[in-house]
């Protein structure tokens, strides 16, 4: 599968894992931080420890401040997701409970953060329930405490209780909303992705089924120029041969220039078919298409450089470099038709005796070099192939040079940038 888009900022704020991230270590420090900071100034301010308007009896202060240190010390093996080791679970209801025991004495600064963090971890840890549950237990604190402050009215404890649990219900789902936002956006990425390689597929088989239909229309022609044409010139050259024979059986009594000359026609008639029937047999051969689909890369190049030896004409294949595992289909395709393409010219034009195809792969470009012995280019204009073959390297950015060699002969060199099925991809977005 290609490799999934870069996370999101929603991803980046997803609170599960099985510890704290980094936004929540801030969170968290920040809280206990601005609560020590303000209850240590004021404490310096009154001159004690507990504040002079706690209502309640010092110890009961002294105690649920003291829910501070396991708090802290609980904090970093708390965990954030629900498969978790069991000691894991332990310590986050650990923290769960210092949480709660200590909100009461909390200052403003903290109040509401340490409230928020413990609710957060609950739903991750425990689950929707588990996140309900803590925000009951805070307004049930809350209350509690209300009630048993001397003086403090019944419902504006009663009224603070459930404002309490409208915050905690609000933290439940505003953290459920966040997983959820994660979830879809995990979701997003795994679905591009599944596009991504379907698109991949989908253009590998629209090449292969493209490159199927050229090879159908190939085969198509080689068999009706080995049926028909193929069929005729033979015919032909055997009427020529029995011709031949006729002519050789006529009387001597006949004029001397006139059956030289009806022999001579014949003899080069002769000759005539027997080397378009030749041709005719390359051609064939030329237009016979190899099987990409079993083959590719240098195992391709190398097969169909070998099948040209098998028509009187001595080849040679050589490769270098590291071929690209990942080549675009149609680059391969381009780089297959370059040495095709080289292969049946210096067959029917060239004369060559020996033919010498070259491939090395860089990591940033192809290189195809096909040289023959032959004659040599000639006086006549590029054909249509080359110019055609000329056409598809310049729209992938390659480059094909053709010309007679130092040493006589013939050579192709074509010139491919290596792209891969992802930047082609890209390409084609842009």
């Amino acid at each position: 599968m290609p490799d999934l888009p870069q996370r999101s900022l929603v991803d980046l704020l997803d609170p599960r894992g099985p510890r704290p991230r980094l936004v929540l270590h801030l969170v968290f420090g920040a809280v206990v931080l601005g609560f020590v900071l303000v209850r240590g100034l004021n404490a310096l301010a009154e001159g004690r420890l507990v504040p002079a308007q706690y209502v309640y009896p010092d110890p009961v202060f002294l105690l649920m401040l003291g829910a501070l240190l396991p708090l802290c010390a609980l904090w970093p093996l708390t965990t954030w997701e629900r498969d978790a080791p069991a000691h894991r679970r332990a310590a986050t209801v650990g923290f769960l409970a210092c949480s709660a025991l200590l909100m009461p004495v909390t200052v403003e600064f903290g109040f509401f953060g340490l409230i928020a963090v413990a609710i957060a971890l609950a739903v991750c840890a425990f689950g929707p329930l588990g996140g309900l549950a803590m925000a009951l237990l805070f307004a049930l604190v809350n209350m509690g405490m209300g009630l048993a402050a001397p003086g403090f009215a019944t419902g504006h404890a009663l009224f603070n209780g459930a404002l309490l649990l409208v915050y905690g219900l609000g933290v439940v789902a505003a953290v459920l909303t966040l997983i959820g936002a994660v979830r879809q956006s995990q979701r997003t990425r795994e679905l591009l992705a599944e596009l991504a390689q379907a698109h991949d597929q989908l253009r590998a088989h629209a090449a292969r089924d493209r490159e199927r239909a050229i090879a159908d229309e190939r085969a198509r022609m080689a068999r009706e120029m080995h049926d028909s044409t193929g069929h005729h010139l033979s015919a032909v050259h055997l009427c020529l041969a029995n011709a031949e024979r006729v002519v050789a059986a006529l009387p001597e009594d006949l004029p001397r220039d006139l059956l030289d000359d009806l022999r001579e026609d014949i003899g080069q008639a002769r000759r005539l078919t027997k080397e378009t029937l030749a041709d005719t047999r390359r051609w064939v051969r030329a237009l016979k298409p190899i099987a990409l689909a079993e083959r590719s890369g240098p195992a391709a190049l190398r097969s169909l450089t070998d099948s040209f030896g098998e028509l009187g004409v001595t080849t040679s294949f050589t490769s270098s470099g590291a071929w690209p595992g990942d080549l675009d289909g149609e680059a391969e395709l381009v780089a297959f038709r370059c040495v095709q393409e080289a292969l049946t010219n210096a067959l029917r034009h060239s004369g060559a005796s020996r033919i010498e195809v070259a491939v090395h792969a860089g990591t940033e470009r192809l290189d195809l070099i096909v040289a023959d012995d032959g004659l040599g280019p000639g006086e006549g204009a590029p054909g249509f192939g080359l110019t055609a073959l000329r056409e598809r390297l310049a729209a992938l950015g390659g480059t094909l040079e053709t010309g007679a060699r130092s040493g006589g002969g013939f050579e192709l060199r074509a010139r491919l940038p290596v792209r891969t099925n992802d930047q082609a991809r890209e390409l084609e977005a842009v």
